[in-house]
């Protein structure tokens, strides 16, 4: 494998695992169970994450065809794995891609500061335009008007959000419309933006007031907290979740790449992630301290581990920063790099196969995946939009799970593993091939079987959030059924030759 070659292969990686990962949950596990979290997380880093991904890059070269046609290759039917992660990638690109319009919105309203007097009310009565909950969405309290109640909230939506919806998706277009040679350049170019922009913020929050106070809050040893079950679970569905798996990315990245040097790329990612993980929580730990002494409230208080929490929480620090406007501009500049990374990476797997099954040009792939996600992601616009966002976010991890463990008993039971094993040992210093095949076999199914019993166990009752059962059962449940069974009807038929 050539260097530049090899340069680009980690480049893409890196920058699709850190973007379509949820850095913000290492964070909240580290500051909620242990500070020694790292360690679980490393531990399943290594037993699920670097395993994966070496199956994931090593069936990407070693059958070098898109993901759907991929798993075709050892029979037909299995074609619907390949849909079914390229569905998956299809809600969490949608997703993704309205939670950057927030950003967009965020970096021109920090030219005034707007939500310095409340920022909770301004995100979500300005910016996001919600309902009370699923409230009068589809039952109104008036029987008067219990038809028009019920569907006004399904037919409003944010006009500031839709407006930076349209220019979320113009930018993911620039990055993956001549496929793989422009979203090489256009990672190249956000990289190297990324990092400046991370060790700025790691400088200066570490330099606020009372910044050690919340880090020491995020890296508090609680040892006996090690030998919960729990802690364990969660480093392991964070390994899942912070990698970029089960979305046809790696398979799709690894094919541009010439053969080789899928162990190096693993490990290289892995690394990566952890320091990343680590660099965010001493960033927002040192803000939240720094917020904690300006409010005059406690940090359990602060603490958070979703999307939203950035324009609700961490904007009320923001105000107080030296030279404010600039930070400010800068600071959802630095977060909103992250999901154009993830959300293009996305949408680059998905034109690819795109690409290839409909036999068409590069861009009008790109139009086709960029249109339909844009048009999808309007649900997550409209006035309940936050809370079937929330419903579909947590939900699809089992899509996640499921996509993975049928990914590797098709490799590890259906195919020859020992091809890939050997294909491994072949482009790699470190011979571990047979290690892997045994991992793949029977440690990583084990693993994910465990991680899907336990999230059921979790959420048997269906009563996530307290939200009511029919939205449950559509925006919940229908985000496990519905791509599932699409995926199974979807054509067989291979048309990448390679």
């Amino acid at each position: 494998m050539s260097n530049n070659s090899r340069f680009y292969f980690v480049l893409l990686s890196v920058g699709s695992a850190i973007g379509i990962g949820n850095a913000l949950l290492y964070p909240y596990y580290s500051f909620k169970l242990s500070g020694l979290f790292f360690i679980p997380y490393f531990v399943a880093l290594l037993l699920l994450g670097v395993p994966l991904l070496m199956l994931e890059f090593s069936i990407g070269q070693y059958f070098n065809r898109n993901v759907v046609d991929l798993f075709a290759s050892i029979r037909k039917w299995f074609s619907s794995i390949g849909w079914l992660m390229l569905f998956n990638a299809f809600i969490i690109m949608s997703l993704y891609a309205v939670v950057l319009s927030w950003h967009i919105i965020y970096f021109f309203v920090s030219f005034g500061l707007q939500w310095k007097n409340d920022a909770k009310r301004y995100f979500f009565n300005n910016v996001l335009q919600v309902s009370d909950g699923f409230k009068n969405t589809i039952f109104s309290e008036s029987q008067k008007s219990l038809i028009f109640d019920g569907f006004r909230n399904f037919t409003q939506f944010s006009l500031p959000v839709f407006i930076a919806l349209v220019i979320a998706w113009l930018i993911i277009f620039f990055y993956v419309r001549k496929g793989f040679e422009s979203i090489k350049k256009g990672f190249l170019i956000t990289l190297p933006i990324l990092v400046f922009l991370l060790f700025l913020f790691l400088f200066y929050s570490l330099n606020l007031e009372n910044a050690l106070a919340g880090v020491y809050s995020f890296l508090k040893p609680r040892f006996m907290n090690l030998l919960d079950l729990n802690v364990w679970l969660n480093s392991f569905s964070l390994a899942v979740l912070s990698l970029g798996l089960s979305f046809g990315v790696m398979h799709a990245v690894a094919r541009k790449a010439n053969k080789g040097f899928v162990v190096g790329a693993s490990s290289i990612i892995v690394v990566i992630e952890i320091l990343v993980s680590i660099a965010i929580g001493f960033v927002v730990f040192g803000v939240l301290g720094f917020l904690s002494a300006k409010q005059g409230s406690s940090l359990d208080s602060l603490v958070f581990s979703d999307f939203s929490s950035a324009f609700t929480i961490l904007a009320q620090a923001l105000p107080f920063f030296y030279k404010s406007v600039l930070l400010s501009i800068l600071f959802f500049i630095f977060l909103l790099l992250f999901f154009v990374l993830g959300t293009s990476a996305l949408a680059y797997s998905i034109s690819n196969a795109v690409a290839h099954k409909l036999n068409t040009k590069k861009i009008n792939a790109a139009i086709i995946t960029c249109g339909f996600g844009f048009l999808f992601g309007l649900i997550f616009v409209i006035r309940p939009g936050f809370y079937i966002m929330d419903l579909v976010n947590h939900f699809i991890y089992y899509n996640i799970l499921i996509a993975l463990l049928i990914e590797v008993i098709a490799i590890g039971w259906f195919f020859e593993i020992e091809k890939i094993a050997d294909f491994i040992n072949m482009n790699s210093i470190f011979k571990i091939g047979k290690l892997w095949k045994f991992v793949i076999r029977y440690i990583v199914p084990l693993i994910l079987l465990t991680l899907i019993i336990y999230q059921i166990k979790l959420d048997y009752l269906l009563n996530y959030n307290n939200y009511p059962l029919w939205a449950v059962l559509i925006f919940g449940l229908g985000t496990i059924v519905v791509p599932a069974v699409a995926a199974f009807l979807m054509p067989h038929r291979i048309l990448d030759r390679g």
